[in-house]
């Protein structure tokens, strides 16, 4: 049932209490505790797909291939990864030789994951596996518009020997993710729209409390002029629309160079015409979801823009849509996500042009681009402001791949899932220094009183520093040694 402002108290209270135990174990043990979660994964496959597909509503391929498999594969990465990455370490001293220093890393506390609808396995479960293995308590709240999915998550990484506690759901729209925050978590990671964002950051900052926030993106597809056209159609009529577009990574915008566009463009209607929209096309999450695709094409169609498909096909479903014609780039459908079956086309002269105009919006989480020149495709790929670039395929599959970072700037967020960074971004540093040799040596040196001598080691010592030739080195501590060697002897004892 929905929670409210003490119920939410009460499950971070509880998490708290769960998470001290759990945090004081080891990496090793954690990971110990939940390994047969990628087992337990594949013999809940079907179950879990059956769940996604009923209340999602997506095609039951797009739940098993894009969620539960890939659930499996980041299970398995963050299992074979998280000693490595969160055990202790050395930290090398240049300038304390006589200390050692060990850097480790430690969950937070009390992680609120609030997770969004249109892939309510794997993005909460993305957010929940490496939040927990940091040595986190979770309270997880899930989009309000797929609860069931997120039971059937706490139920089978229970299943795989989770302690009582340390994985709890809280059901309800944002006033029960606002209520979460207000309880004073650790850290709270977010994903959904950036309106939604700016609250849970606001909210946070009053702690203040750590966030990430995964926000969306309208990616953009960049074809160059010596792109393979029959396969980057596919590939874009593919990344528009799977999950019925409702994706944060799924192809807004194609921009194509102007030799190839007028083919292009004949070539991207026909393939999306022949989506099979009964089987292969994801409906609308609601009615809002709808209306916003609706009034991004009725908002082209005015503004005297070319729109091919956006019929109506039942309640909650459309014909994928392509728009062109002069002026795109200023139209909703090419500035705002439209999070639908809904791809704009424009085209650009050189990559100097491209470049801009990916630039040219506030947006920054995904982006490809297409070529049979790799090396000039990867050199293009660094210049766009973006979290994750593919090259010759689309973006979107790198959500899939465990070992590939994701995330992105300016309007879609910051912070970091996937790869050893979601292990990082779900942990706090803490740096260890420590005696070399006896427990108490002698008195520090640059202890009190002060002594001409130490301002003459500083200066020793600053040279050979900014020198950095061995020579030098050897030569500055020296004399460094040498000069507080004499203060020590004529120094009075304090």
């Amino acid at each position: 049932m929905p929670v409210g402002q003490a119920e939410a108290a009460v499950l971070v209270g509880r998490a708290r209490v769960a998470q001290v135990a759990w945090g004081a174990r080891s990496v090793e043990e954690r990971v110990a505790v939940l390994a047969r979660l990628p087992e337990v994964l594949h013999e809940q496959l079907e179950r879990i797909a059956g769940v996604i597909v009923a209340e999602n509503g997506k095609p039951r391929a797009e739940a098993l291939a894009h969620e539960v498999v890939p659930a499996i594969a980041v299970a398995r990465h963050h299992l074979e990864t998280a000693v490595a990455t969160l055990g202790p370490s050395r930290i090398r001293l240049a300038t304390a030789p006589y200390r050692r220093a060990v850097r480790v890393h430690r969950g937070y506390g009390v992680v609120v994951a609030i997770a969004p609808w249109n892939l309510p396995f794997l993005i909460p479960f993305s957010q929940v596996l490496p939040a927990l293995i940091a040595g986190n308590a979770v309270v997880l709240k899930p989009s309000e518009l797929t609860p069931r999915v997120a039971e059937v998550l706490v139920e089978v990484i229970s299943a795989a020997g989770l302690p009582d506690g340390l994985l709890q759901l809280a059901i309800g729209d944002g006033a029960v993710g606002a209520a979460l925050v207000e309880a004073r978590p650790d850290k709270v990671m977010f994903t959904g729209s950036v309106a939604t964002g700016r609250k849970v950051m606001a909210a946070a900052a009053r702690g203040p409390i750590p966030v990430g926030l995964e926000l969306g993106g309208v990616d953009a597809a960049v074809v160059l002029e010596d792109a393979d056209l029959e396969y980057v159609t596919s590939a874009v009529a593919w990344g528009a629309n799977f999950n019925g577009g409702q994706a944060c990574c799924s192809v807004e915008r194609v921009l194509i160079h102007e030799s190839l566009y007028q083919a292009f463009v004949v070539r991207l209607r026909d393939k999306v015409r022949r989506i099979d929209t009964d089987r292969d096309l994801a409906p609308a999450i609601d009615d809002r979801q709808r209306a916003v695709w609706e009034r991004h094409l009725d908002a082209a169609r005015n503004a005297g823009l070319s729109v091919s498909g956006g019929e109506p096909v039942r309640a909650r479903q459309l014909i994928p849509a392509v728009v062109s014609g002069e002026g795109v780039t200023t139209s909703e459908v090419w500035r705002e996500e439209t999070f639908g079956p809904i791809v704009a086309v424009a085209a650009f002269r050189s990559d100097d042009d491209a470049v801009a105009l990916h630039n040219a919006t506030e947006y920054g989480l995904t982006a490809s681009v297409f070529s049979a020149d790799t090396a000039r495709a990867q050199a293009l790929a660094g210049r766009l402001r973006a979290g994750a670039v593919s090259i010759n395929d689309v973006a979107a599959t790198m959500y899939s791949t465990p070992e590939l970072l994701w995330g992105g700037v300016g309007r879609s967020g910051f912070g970091r899932s996937h790869g050893v960074d979601a292990l990082l971004d779900a942990s706090w540093v803490q740096v260890l220094d420590l005696p070399r040799g006896p427990a108490f040596g002698p008195k520090r040196p640059w202890w009190f009183p002060y002594d001409v001598g130490l301002e003459d080691a500083m200066r020793a010592l600053a040279a050979s520093l900014a020198d950095g030739h061995a020579t030098a080195k050897l030569r500055g501590y020296g004399q460094a040694g040498r000069s507080l060697l004499g203060m020590l002897s004529r120094r009075p004892k304090l």
